[in-house]
């Protein structure tokens, strides 16, 4: 006999594990991007000490963990919220002068 929970579908609990796996995936892949791109970048390095892996952001992020997967998932998510805390740069307006047709020389 297969598990039956009470009041749901006996399928639910199967799905719901899928759609987290799938959440998990995409994370997952998401975090080792991250890395892969600041590793090519020069912008990331890794150095193991006797607590475990250092890892180090653009020479000021910094986190220590010991295990190295851990370590980059906690240096990506500190990277993150440094970056989202930044104060953004407000555009510039624009000073030239706009040419309307009048203002141009006529060709003869």
């Amino acid at each position: 006999m297969g598990l039956k929970l009470q009041g749901s579908h006996p399928h639910s609990l199967e799905i719901a594990r899928l759609a987290a796996a799938v959440r998990a995936n995409a994370d997952d892949a998401r975090v080792w991007r991250w890395y892969a791109d600041l590793m090519e970048g020069g912008r990331v390095s890794c150095t193991r000490t006797r607590k475990g892996w250092l890892i180090t952001v653009d020479g000021r992020c910094t986190v220590e963990d010991e295990s190295f997967d851990c370590a980059v998932r906690r240096a990506e998510q500190t990277w993150s919220d440094i970056a989202q805390s930044q104060v953004k740069l407000l555009r510039r307006s624009k000073t030239a002068v706009k040419t309307t047709a009048s203002n141009l020389p006529r060709l003869r």
